[in-house]
């Protein structure tokens, strides 16, 4: 018996990934299990503390990707879709040049060792490798970030390295061979469509439903207090979509979180809250596979 068809979308900052999520949830409904971007600032806090160093963060962001996989082989979820999986973290230790950071061999070691054999005929792995032009992923991004810590996101050099991995290297490290769109000249309802097909060849055909998802809406005002609380736009960043009825509760989707409302109560989406793991608290697994 095999799992879930699970999705997952990867690429350099800007290329639609979130926008894509955002159009493809709320179409999927309750049938889907998603996740979105890792948040070390949200979720280091349920585990021991993360080091500031670079090398410590993109270990703590390998060992999501373990857990992940590993509570995939117990959902019941038809579909699951991710906003990046392993190749994100893979892209960014090529890319990144600095003396602290993990070097790219050993998180693709990791990768291989404790990621790659989660991954099986028990849970099929699809990729959407969305690319984008240097100039268009500034462009769409305003040019400049809005918060200090997302500087690095902003840096050409960065962003040309990261390229060539999705380009080069990204397809060899996908269990199942990766769609690739490059998203440059595209508009957001085409990569919908192109995105639609790989869903209807995995067994998923939700053409009728998928719409582009509204472009920056406000934060709803019953998610406000909370999201204000959590950090606001510096931690979540910005909207992705407005509040729709998800799993008999209210969701709104950000860039780098969600929220949700059920019987009152408001929280951070956790994917893990419908899987059956251990903690029932639905905080995020510590997986302690060690760096290859």
């Amino acid at each position: 018996m095999t799992g879930p068809v699970v999705l997952a979308l990867e690429g350099p900052p800007g290329a639609g990934k979130t926008t894509l999520l955002g159009a493809l949830v709320p179409a999927l409904g309750d049938d889907v299990l998603f996740f979105t971007e890792p948040n070390i600032k949200l979720n280091s806090g349920t585990c021991a503390p993360v080091h500031s160093a670079p090398a410590a963060q993109t270990l703590w962001y390998l060992r999501q990707e373990t857990a992940r996989a590993q509570a995939l082989r117990t959902t019941d979820s038809p579909a699951v879709v991710c906003d990046r999986n392993h190749l994100g973290v893979l892209a960014y230790a090529f890319a990144a040049r600095g003396e602290a950071a993990l070097p790219y061999r050993k998180a693709v070691a990791y990768y291989r060792q404790h990621i790659k054999p989660l991954y099986s005929t028990r849970v099929p792995l699809r990729t959407v490798i969305l690319l984008v032009s240097v100039a268009t992923s500034l462009q769409r991004r305003g040019g400049r970030p809005a918060h200090p810590r997302w500087r690095q996101w902003y840096d050409p050099g960065l962003l040309e390295r990261m390229t060539v991995f999705y380009t080069k290297h990204a397809p060899d490290l996908c269990p199942h061979p990766p769609l690739v769109i490059d998203t440059t000249l595209l508009t957001p309802s085409a990569v919908i469509l192109a995105v639609a097909g790989e869903l209807r060849a995995a067994g998923a055909d939700v053409s009728a439903r998928l719409a582009a998802a509204p472009v920056a809406p406000a934060v709803d005002a019953r998610f406000t207090a909370h999201y204000r609380e959590l950090g606001g736009a510096a931690v979540l960043g910005g909207t992705v979509t407005d509040a729709f009825t998800y799993r008999g509760g209210l969701m709104q989707m950000f860039q780098l979180a969600a929220l949700v409302q059920h019987h009152g109560r408001t929280r951070l989406w956790s994917p893990f809250d419908t899987l059956p793991i251990d903690d029932p608290t639905g905080a995020l697994p510590c997986p302690t596979a060690p760096l290859a």
